[in-house]
C-alpha cells in the first residue's frame, strides 16, 4: 500500500463507450489498475477497501489515480471519471475541493457517481452534484439498477447521463422489469438524458440495445478497442521531472 501511496504500480485501463447507431466511440470510462511488488494485478476494490478507514491515504491515492487517468487520457471524446464518494467526503467542507478543481480543468471530464448503498452515501452524492455541477462538469450516475444498490430520486433527477448495470441483461424476464426499464428509459428521453448500457458482451446484448432505443454501450464486446497505461516507476518520474 505504501508503494502505490508514492506512485508505485499504477495504472489505468480506457474502456471505450460505443454509439449503437454508428459505432463510433464518444468517449472512454477511466478505470484504476493496480500492480504488487511482485508484478501481479491487484484488484481495485480490494486496494480502496484497505485505505477506508485511513480517510487521507485514500483521498491521497484518488487524486493520484485521477491526475494519471486525465494526464494519460485518449486525445478526444468524452472522459468519463469514477470518483470514490468516501475520497470525496474527506475535503466535503472545503471551500475548495482539490478533485473539483482538478476537473475543472479538463473540458472533455463527466464525473461518475456510482449508485447509492446507504442514506450517507446519498447526502455525499448529493454534495458531489452541488460541487461539481456549480463547476459545470456534466455528471453520470453509474449502476443503475445494481441489486446491491439503493436509488436517489434527487440524483437521478440532476445527472446527465444514466448508465444501466450489467444486472438488467439478465433480469427482463421477471414480470415488472421490463417495464420498469422502459419508464427509465421513457424518463431519460423526456429529460434529455443520455443512457449506457454496461455490460455488453456479446452481439445479441448490442441488438438488445438497439431494440431498446439505447444510444451508448460498453462492456468487453469492445475489449480490443481497450486502452491500458501504466505510470512509469517513482524514481523514472523524479528523473524526468529533474529534466525538465
Amino acid at each position: 500500500m505504501l508503494a502505490l501511496l508514492e506512485g508505485q504500480g499504477l495504472g489505468v485501463e480506457y474502456q471505450p463507450i460505443v454509439e449503437v447507431a454508428s459505432g463510433n466511440i464518444i468517449g472512454h470510462e477511466a478505470l484504476a489498475r493496480f500492480r504488487g511488488a511482485d508484478g501481479r494485478n491487484l484488484p481495485p476494490e480490494r486496494v480502496f477497501c484497505a485505505l477506508h478507514d485511513s480517510p487521507l491515504s485514500l483521498f491521497q491515492l484518488e487524486l493520484k489515480i485521477k491526475k494519471l487517468q486525465i494526464l494519460q487520457a485518449p486525445e478526444s471524446g468524452l472522459l468519463f471519471l469514477n470518483i470514490d464518494q468516501d475520497a470525496f467526503a474527506t475535503f466535503l467542507d472545503e471551500a475548495c475541493h482539490p478533485l473539483v478543481e482538478l476537473l475543472a480543468g479538463h473540458p472533455r471530464a463527466v464525473v461518475e457517481i456510482i449508485e447509492n448503498s446507504s442514506i450517507s452515501d446519498a447526502q455525499v452524492s448529493i454534495a458531489m452534484l452541488g460541487r461539481f455541477g456549480s463547476a459545470g462538469i456534466p455528471m453520470a450516475l453509474d449502476d443503475i439498477g445494481a441489486r446491491d444498490s439503493l436509488v436517489s430520486l434527487d440524483v437521478l433527477a440532476r445527472v446527465d447521463y444514466l448508465k444501466l448495470a450489467r444486472d438488467w441483461l439478465n433480469r427482463l424476464s421477471g414480470p415488472h422489469d421490463r417495464p420498469l426499464l422502459h419508464s427509465l428509459l421513457d424518463f431519460a428521453r423526456q429529460s434529455g438524458k443520455a443512457v449506457v448500457l454496461e455490460g455488453v458482451e456479446t452481439a445479441e446484448h448490442l441488438q438488445l440495445a438497439r431494440r431498446l432505443g439505447i444510444g451508448l454501450v460498453q462492456g468487453y464486446l469492445f475489449r480490443p478497442r481497450f486502452v491500458q497505461v501504466w505510470a512509469p516507476p517513482a524514481h523514472r518520474q523524479e528523473q524526468a521531472g529533474a529534466l525538465a
